[in-house]
């Protein structure tokens, strides 16, 4: 009986349980260009991003309190990616063709030691590279190619990225299309830290969570480019309005992964709070406002 009821007694005070914010920082990055999209690197201490145009990634050392540009390419910010060991980074670049206005897409890999680059494909139509472990992939065409040591990297899960609308991700070697609501078209899918979840927008019911065949498990409504912290117990997004043309007025949210507790944890008027990345090692969210980099702070309380 003692037992059962200190069982009781542990659940009821991780029900209650509620984040506070402990600190929001500024990051001092070059002045000159808005700054955007910030995604922690896998060990925590470094956080790249773009610019407003998506023309170039650049890092940001924590330690050092330094910024190192990583690449200049056209169109190289928008989604890239970074490898498990933060050794990589892959982005898609994008030209035109002044005189056929033809497109010319390449899946780029740079080092983010050496900043030396690979191109591993071309076309008119490529996806942005991401990574099984360190390995790349990308799809041409809607084809996803897989190299033989990607299909055997220790993450036999992993979010390919979306494909004509559906959600596309590796399972054990092999490409799965998942498809959750039978006619969705999804945006912003976020794998969970454990590989057992996927949550994602779909543009008619908002967002949800659903298992790696496609199951949902909830419904979570709107909640704008969500992202999963370290435990995968929440979800970070950004709560907002537009009028259609421009956004009027954004913040930062915490909802639970049943979808029963939302928490706000920013409340500026003044600055637009925008896309959330939560770092893989602490209890830190970094997020873009105003053209500035911000990094949140946040510890959890009973």
């Amino acid at each position: 009986m003692k037992q059962i009821v200190l069982a009781v007694l542990f659940a009821a005070s991780m029900a209650i349980a509620q984040v506070r914010v402990t600190s929001i920082e500024k990051l001092a990055l070059p002045a000159g260009q808005e700054w955007s999209n910030p995604v922690f690197s896998p060990d925590g201490g470094a956080i790249y991003f773009t610019n407003a145009s998506y023309d170039g990634i650049w890092k940001y050392s924590r330690a050092e309190n330094a910024v190192t540009e990583i690449a200049m390419d056209p169109s190289s910010g928008y989604g890239f990616t970074v490898s498990s060991d933060g050794s990589q980074i892959g982005y898609r670049r994008t030209t035109y063709d002044a005189r056929t206005h033809e497109r010319t897409q390449d899946a780029v890999i740079v080092s983010t030691a050496a900043l030396s680059k690979r191109i591993v494909a071309s076309g008119s139509d490529l996806s942005v590279p991401v990574f099984a472990g360190n390995e790349p992939m990308y799809s041409a065409g809607g084809v996803v190619h897989v190299p033989a040591l990607a299909k055997t990297a220790a993450a036999s899960v992993q979010l390919l990225g979306i494909e004509n609308t559906k959600i596309a991700v590796m399972k054990n070697g092999s490409t799965v299309v998942l498809d959750p609501f039978g006619d969705g078209s999804y945006i912003w899918p976020a794998l969970s830290p454990d590989k057992q979840k996927l949550a994602a927008y779909d543009t008619r019911r908002g967002t949800f969570i659903c298992d790696m065949s496609g199951n949902v498990l909830a419904n979570l409504g709107r909640c704008d480019a969500a992202v999963w912290t370290r435990d995968g117990k929440w979800l970070v997004y950004m709560n907002g309005s537009d009028n259609g043309r421009q956004t009027l007025s954004s913040d930062i949210w915490m909802i639970s992964a049943d979808g029963l507790t939302k928490i706000q944890l920013t409340s500026t008027p003044d600055v637009l709070e925008m896309f959330p990345s939560c770092s893989p090692t602490d209890n830190k969210i970094a997020c873009s406002g105003n053209g500035a980099l911000y990094v949140i702070s946040f510890e959890e309380t009973k």
